[in-house]
């Protein structure tokens, strides 16, 4: 598990517009979510978010190393 794992990530429900929220976890392991208002399934391209995940994961490491540099 790592940082990120934890936070909620929150998109319209392309059908009826209901805001949808998953934690990054859930949708790494299963990037399926079915919107509870109508149903309609939103289908996460589990490659391309892992991708994402990863270059934010190095930014914020990246930061850390930066401010650990300004003490």
């Amino acid at each position: 598990m790592n940082a990120l794992d934890s936070q909620r990530i929150e998109f319209p429900c392309t059908h009826c517009g209901r805001k949808l929220s998953e934690t990054v976890r859930k949708i790494k392991t299963n990037p399926a979510i079915r919107c509870a208002g109508c149903g309609q399934v939103h289908q996460v391209d589990a490659r391309q978010f892992a991708s994402q995940i990863k270059q934010v994961e190095q930014a914020l490491a990246k930061l850390q190393r930066t401010l650990g540099g300004l003490r």
